[in-house]
């Protein structure tokens, strides 16, 4: 189904996938070995201070790493598609995505028509006064 896109350009956005997922599971196990290594050194020492400092590097950590893993699951879903052949076209409208934009963001499931409006939905619902907005002073 990817006959938008040549055999050299699919072959180069499966190595930059591969190459991101491969980057991210290295990140993500050091990650862990840090926070491990972390616990381990840990105990007690230091003041509430530096304990607070701590944990605000771990919280911050953490939160990063939840960001990289939803990035792992989107670079296998694009992996997958990849393999199924459905790789390169828009899943709303189903058009092919330009080149340009898939070598720019190789795990996009949205052609940029498709990506704006599903933004601007998006932001609809977000600035919609809710029905609690009525009451407040």
């Amino acid at each position: 189904m990817t006959d938008h896109l040549n055999d050299e350009t699919l072959d180069d956005l499966r190595e930059d996938l591969e190459r991101r997922r491969a980057e991210l599971t290295n990140n993500s196990k050091r990650a862990l070995d840090d926070i491990r290594e972390g616990r381990e050194r840990g105990g007690g020492g230091g003041d509430s201070v530096d304990e607070s400092t701590e944990e605000q590097g771990r919280s911050t950590m953490l939160r990063l790493k939840d960001r990289e893993r939803k990035l792992l699951t989107k670079v296998n879903r694009a992996l997958e598609r990849l393999e199924s052949d459905d790789y390169g076209y828009c899943l709303e409208c189903d058009e092919p995505i330009p080149e340009k934009r898939l070598q720019a963001r190789p795990v996009t499931l949205y052609c940029i028509d498709c990506k704006e409006e599903r933004e601007r939905s998006e932001e609809r619902r977000k600035t919609r006064p809710g029905l609690m907005d009525d009451f407040q002073a």
